[in-house]
């Protein structure tokens, strides 16, 4: 029998967390530890770096301790971390230089305007949009507006890239300093085509390549940890979302794949030859010197955040706790034109400007906020299933899959069987399954939702349509 372990660091907006798996797929530990994010002046989103370094170093003590003797069964580790967000830091000392800028973070849209990037080519290149959320205008911005960064470039002692890079940094023995690929395409900044950092986009952005860390793949030597005096070999590095979508096992082309936390994501195997439908984008989730595989992805930038910042403002508190029962009970529910954290795919609108339609209680603008990342996704939904192979289903993870009333309205409007993962935590699952070198026989068992009529659904989904339309002046 394997009793092999393997271990996830999985680092998040609100929290770290720290997960072991055993040889089938089974979560054998899951310890957690509070990372505060700020939210300043509107567009700005940060964490302290050394409060995530700490955070990590206070759950590998935790692990070992926890794990005692079988920690001798711990094979290798895997970590994964929030796309787009960056650090910059001192090559030589190792300190931060700027804070954790948040994938939410927008400061640096205006600056991204007026380099004028053609959207096509932008495509072309790397997979993505010109987009503030995403790295390249971020690192730019600390590039000139921080002194210590400026400095320390003039130096050469410049390190910069995204949160998965510093953290490697930070946490292994010798202080291994590279990035992979999924994490270094959300910079803006990646080729898709050559597998590295392209020389037309660093001009493009006047970010000197020697501040970059290189680029490995998915699965590499990436050094290691120190867990109680053992050394575990860091072995797999990957955006949190790509490795979600591995949450129930090898990705199949006729399924599509929701992950909804903090922002919500929809995406459906890809042709690494192919491009992306209009307005999606075409991501890397995998590399290993065997495999390179992508899917097209639609995201939504305000799911679980729209929630949270919704309550607040409505004076709501645990709203989770009735956000299920509201979904069936709640009749006067008004419409909801999200876009917290800018508007994402298809239309990509960064300064997108959030508003009810319809007045309603509390708990009925919820459900709106709520409905209104399933019409998000259903429009990108729509996108990836044009001019493919039938789809027969849809895998649904992540925290705001455990809303019965989420999944059953994908399932109506959709009109395709949603099956919901047993398994909470997909990104670490996701990544024990590529560390453990992706098992056949890892099982997952499934809530199933199955299409039912809901015509009041489907005629408010057909009323925010127009809405968003007379919004964006675009039609979808």
């Amino acid at each position: 029998m394997n009793d092999s372990l393997y271990l996830v660091i999985d680092q998040g907006g609100q929290s770290s967390r720290a997960l072991v798996f055993d040889a089938q797929g089974t979560t054998a530990l899951l310890l957690r530890r509070a990372v505060a994010t700020r939210f300043i002046a509107g567009n700005r989103v940060e964490q302290v770096p050394a409060d995530v370094v700490n955070s990590i170093r206070e759950l590998l003590e935790d692990v070992a301790d926890r794990l005692g003797p079988d920690l001798q069964r711990l094979q290798s580790a895997a970590l994964v971390t929030q796309r787009s967000s960056l650090v910059c830091w001192h090559r030589q000392t190792g300190e931060p230089l700027s804070p954790v800028i948040s994938w939410q973070d927008t400061r640096a849209a205006a600056y991204l305007a007026d380099i004028k990037l053609d959207p096509a080519t932008m495509a072309d290149l790397t997979g993505l949009r010109p987009n503030a959320h995403y790295g390249a205008s971020k690192l730019r911005w600390c590039m000139e507006h921080i002194p210590a960064v400026s400095e320390a470039m003039s130096t050469d002692q410049l390190l910069c890239g995204p949160l998965a890079s510093y953290l490697l940094s930070a946490i292994t023995r010798g202080h291994s300093v590279a990035v992979d690929p999924g994490n270094a395409q959300r910079t803006l900044l990646w080729n898709i085509h050559h597998g590295d950092w392209d020389e037309t986009l660093l001009r493009q952005f006047a970010i000197p390549r020697r501040v970059l860390p290189p680029v490995c793949f998915s699965q590499s030597d990436f050094g290691d940890l120190d867990l109680g005096g053992k050394a575990v070999p860091l072995a797999l590095m990957n955006g949190d979302q790509n490795a979600a979508f591995f949450g129930v096992g090898p990705l199949q082309p006729d399924r599509l794949y929701i992950n909804a936390g903090t922002g919500a994501f929809i995406a459906r195997p890809w042709p690494a030859d192919n491009p992306a439908p209009p307005g999606l984008l075409k991501t890397l989730v995998y590399q290993s010197a065997r495999q390179r595989l992508f899917v097209a992805e639609g995201t939504v930038n305000g799911a679980a955040s729209a929630l949270d910042g919704i309550s607040a403002e409505l004076g709501v508190e645990d709203y989770p706790r009735f956000l299920g029962e509201w979904c069936q009970t709640e009749r006067n529910v008004p419409l909801f034109l999200n876009g917290v954290g800018g508007l994402g795919a298809p239309w990509w609108q960064s300064d997108f400007r959030s508003r009810f339609i319809g007045e309603g209680s509390a708990a009925g603008k919820l459900v709106a906020v709520l409905e209104s990342v399933v019409f998000l996704l259903m429009v990108n939904l729509i996108r990836l299933r044009e001019n493919r192979g039938p789809v027969g289903e849809m895998v649904v993870g992540g925290g705001l899959s455990m809303v019965d009333g989420f999944c059953q309205r994908l399932a109506d409007l959709s009109g395709l069987t949603v099956l919901r993962s047993g398994e909470t935590e997909s990104t670490a699952r996701g990544a024990a399954f590529l560390l453990a070198g992706q098992p056949e026989d890892w099982l997952s068992a499934f809530v199933r939702f199955e299409p039912q009529l809901d015509e009041d659904l489907k005629q408010r989904y057909r009323d925010w349509l127009r809405a968003m339309a007379n919004a964006t002046a675009i039609a979808v």
